[in-house]
């Protein structure tokens, strides 16, 4: 017999309310229950209930009480006894199953348990007569709570393990093969060394500022089949450390020193076979102590940050051969590494001095950094714009009078370049990181003695993150076989914005005391500190910049000092997509940085600064594996018709996967529209 032929016309269509305004709340509140008391109250269930008013009235003329009550009535609860004793219907406001609805005279009714009689219901003859006449009654709709597992009143059935039928050999899994950042870890180490004054270098009285950069002999490391413990971290840290000298001669107001000190450390890191591992160093602090006027001891804190990109199969779940499931279906985001590479450009460029600038005759110390400008990702190529900034401490000679004195002077330069790489074109690019090494880059002064040359090379690493798009099976059911499955966790990330902004940092450095700033020949600064947050719409970066400034005093009794301070900044990036709780990744970089003598006890230091930032959300992706068929004795017969009101944070998928049905007959009978929002507290005639 098929579900047609079994329902009547009217108990599929939605349940509505009688016309106009009723008394029974029921009515009002939208569901009006009399063409399922229709369908459940047949002829039979009359002839069967009007014998068995017949064989009450015969009891009650009987002396002995009775006090067992039918089976039905005792596995009730307490609410739904009492409604089973009066006859009323249950109320509508919990869920009911119309289990084996009879349609016709001919349907037999399963015989419930009869429960025993007390002794005194035994003892008596007429009593047992008509206990054994009794018909067995209708099955009735059983309350139940939305969301319970099994019925209430239900008679429990025998007790049989339950059998699991793996289905692995049957399942179709589809590849996933992505390279990604697998992991992403630092590591402080500590440089330290005594660094000797070289001969032809004047004795050492005070230092007034020492910095410094970080360089790694091995950026990249492959790691090979077989599993290793750790990786061997060598490199050098290139020191600068301008001093002042115990000499009173002008000429050598300052005097600078440059040391190299090299650096090893093993790292243990577990690597996946077949890994890139990308390291790079920055300093993070330079301490330093003088241990008398031809030695130092520099204390340099080196951070090494390294990242593992490894490529990644997923085994993504698809169905199960010559079995039709329901699967629901997600597409996720999941960002992938699309390119890395390196290439260089060759720089040569002359820097001009400004007019009135004292002639170059040695350089003491140099600042180079370079600083990207604008990128443009176009057919088979990437062009990059950016600014090399240079500052130079110099000494330089002045003739007044045809003597020549030689002063220290500081220059202020830029230049930019462009350049192209070749790459395949990438219109769904959701991040592109450009990083720029500067060490084969060196100023010089021209032959001519009236500029300096800047020549050497700039070696550029370009990183392209894309997003895929992939739909994949998050859950599943058979419309007969109950189902179970395991699952992998996998987490991922996803670049959902990326922003870039300009932003400024000002502070005015005051001159100590019984000092004079008449002029300033130099002046720089480094990123001491940053963080990052994401907020509704932005990210927000803000830190500290350790500003510098080197001054001299006309008084030729007073000796070149140097003043230090923190300089806060603060910046924000709009990106539409992102939300708090978020990860962020930043850079922040000094694009300019000039001074400006305000009078003799005040110097201000203004920064210009070019952050950019990403947001990144961290999700976890369930893939599904090892999936099963459950053969289980233990349920019961699956409901014909059920009315379902809805819970909070219910979805029409699962409800489709409790009652085993598809989603699309729940919205035909339901008559719901494709995507409609499921409330709480809605009424849904569930027919399977």
């Amino acid at each position: 017999m098929t579900y047609e032929e079994k329902i009547p016309e009217f108990a599929l269509q939605p349940a509505k309310s009688a016309s106009g305004p009723s008394e029974d709340p029921l009515e009002n509140d939208g569901f009006d229950p009399t063409p399922y008391d229709r369908l459940l109250v047949t002829e039979e269930y009359e002839a069967n209930n009007s014998q068995k008013e017949n064989t009450k009235k015969e009891l009650k003329s009987e002396t002995v009480e009775i006090n067992a009550e039918p089976a039905a009535v005792q596995d009730a609860g307490t609410e739904d006894r009492e409604l089973l004793r009066s006859g009323k219907e249950p109320d509508l406001e919990t869920n009911f199953e119309l289990n084996q609805i009879q349609t016709s005279a001919s349907d037999t009714i399963p015989e419930p348990a009869q429960n025993p009689l007390p002794d005194q219901a035994k003892s008596s003859q007429p009593v047992d007569n008509a206990m054994q006449e009794k018909e067995p009654e209708p099955i009735r709709p059983v309350v139940f709570q939305a969301g319970d597992a099994q019925q209430e009143g239900a008679l429990p059935a025998a007790p049989e393990s339950v059998k699991m039928i793996p289905m692995e050999n049957a399942a179709i899994y589809k590849e996933l093969k992505m390279n990604i950042i697998s992991q992403k870890l630092e590591m402080t180490i500590f440089v330290e060394e005594d660094i000797l004054v070289p001969d032809i270098k004047p004795d050492l009285k005070q230092i007034l500022c020492m910095d410094g950069k970080a360089f790694v002999s091995s950026k990249e490391i492959q790691i090979g089949q077989g599993s290793e413990d750790g990786i061997r971290v060598t490199g050098e840290v290139l020191l600068q450390t301008i001093y002042l000298p115990e000499s009173k001669e002008e000429s050598e107001a300052i005097s600078i020193i440059q040391s190299r000190l090299p650096f090893k450390t093993d790292w243990q890191v577990s690597a996946s076979p077949m890994s890139h591992l990308c390291i790079c160093a920055n300093v993070e602090k330079i301490d330093y102590t003088i241990i008398n006027e031809r030695k130092f001891r520099a204390k340099v804190t080196v951070e090494l940050m390294l990242s593992e990109y490894a490529e990644k199969e997923l085994q993504m779940f698809d169905s199960i051969r010559g079995e039709n499931l329901e699967l629901l279906k997600e597409t996720v985001k999941i960002s992938h590494v699309a390119l890395r590479k390196e290439d260089s450009v060759e720089i040569s460029e002359d820097l001009k001095l400004k007019d009135g600038s004292l002639k170059p005759v040695r350089i003491l110390k140099s600042d180079i950094r370079v600083v990207e400008n604008h990128k443009q990702i176009t057919s088979e190529k990437m062009v990059i714009n950016a600014n090399i900034m240079v500052n130079i401490l110099y000494m330089g000679e002045e003739t007044i009078e045809e003597d020549t004195y030689s002063k220290p002077a500081f220059f202020q330069g830029k230049t930019d370049f462009t350049q192209f790489i070749l790459m395949d074109q990438y219109e769904d690019a959701a991040m592109c990181k450009v990083d720029f090494n500067e060490e084969e880059l060196e100023v010089k002064i021209n032959e001519e003695g009236d500029c300096f040359s800047l020549k050497g090379s700039v070696n550029t690493s370009v990183e392209v993150l894309t997003n895929m798009e992939k739909e994949m099976v998050t859950d599943l059911y058979h419309s007969v076989k109950d189902t179970t499955y395991d699952f992998s966790e996998n987490q991922i990330e996803t670049v959902i914005g990326t922003g870039m902004t300009e932003t400024s940092a000002r502070e005015i450095l005051n001159v100590p005391e019984h000092t004079q700033a008449d002029r300033v020949i130099y002046a720089g600064g480094r990123i001491k500190e940053k963080k990052e947050t994401v907020e509704p719409g932005r990210v927000m970066v803000e830190g500290i910049i350790l500003g510098e400034v080197i001054c001299l005093s006309d008084d030729e009794e007073k000796k070149a000092f140097a003043i230090k301070q923190d300089i806060p900044f603060r910046g924000a990036m709009e990106i539409p997509s992102a939300q708090a709780g978020m990860k962020a990744e930043s850079k922040v970089e000094i694009k300019d940085l000039w001074f400006d003598k305000i009078n003799g006890k005040q110097v201000e230091v203004n920064v210009s600064l070019q952050a950019t930032a990403a947001a990144i959300k961290v999700s976890s992706l369930k893939l599904i594996k090892n999936p099963c068929f459950v053969e289980n004795n233990q349920s019961g017969r699956p409901s014909s018709m059920v009315i379902y009101i809805t819970k909070k944070n219910d979805s029409l998928w699962k409800i489709a996967k409790r009652y085993k049905i598809r989603m699309d007959a729940i919205r035909e009978v339901n008559q719901m529209e494709e995507g409609s929002a499921i409330k709480e507290g809605m009424r849904l005639l569930v027919v399977k």
